[in-house]
């Protein structure tokens, strides 16, 4: 688990921005602890919390604009499996809200 923590940490900040390696084995491990998980709705909170953690990469412009980029083209796997997990109205609304949120504010910050 504290390995998962420390790549969240290099991830948020863009330590070893130059190493796709480490957001690769983050989303893995992500997988890894979901497909563990008995519920759907752990699933999707797993799955929701590295979305997040990837929005909030691509938005803040104290990071790499090479680290976002990277960031922005691995979004898609967090978001298609938590959409999938997705099991109430209150999981899709904020999906959909990340989703608007995302088209409104990453075309300024890349």
């Amino acid at each position: 688990m504290s390995s998962i923590r420390n790549a969240r940490k290099q991830i948020r900040f863009g330590h070893n921005g130059g190493e796709l390696d480490v957001l690769a084995n983050y989303l893995d491990s992500v997988t890894c602890i979901a497909n563990l998980l008995p519920q759907k709705s752990d699933k999707f909170a797993i799955y929701k919390n590295a979305v997040e953690l990837l929005y909030e990469v691509i938005c803040d412009p104290l990071v790499s604009k090479q680290w976002r980029y990277a960031c922005l083209d691995h979004l898609y796997k967090p978001l298609l499996n938590a959409e999938r997990y997705a099991c109430n109205e209150s999981d899709r609304i904020t999906l959909a809200r990340l989703k608007i949120d995302m088209h409104v504010l990453v075309p300024h910050f890349l």
